[in-house]
């Protein structure tokens, strides 16, 4: 069974979901392939849509910094 990796991109900061059976991903953001060994792991799960609902709530975080 495989789980899902919330990780940031190395290089625009954007929030990634990866599979733990991938050893790269691309960023839906700017597009750059990550290795995901050596990121920051934000969060696991162990499904997608598990995943998202993380996602959106570190999403709603960092727009509550900004404010």
């Amino acid at each position: 069974m495989s789980l899902y990796l919330v990780v940031n991109c190395p290089r625009c900061g954007g929030l990634m979901l990866a599979k733990t059976v991938h050893k790269t991903r691309s960023c839906p953001r700017c597009g750059f392939r990550a290795e995901l060994r050596g990121l920051r792991v934000l969060g696991r799960t162990a499904s997608p849509t598990e995943a998202v609902t993380l996602i959106q709530a570190l999403k709603e975080k960092r727009v509550g910094k900004s404010k």
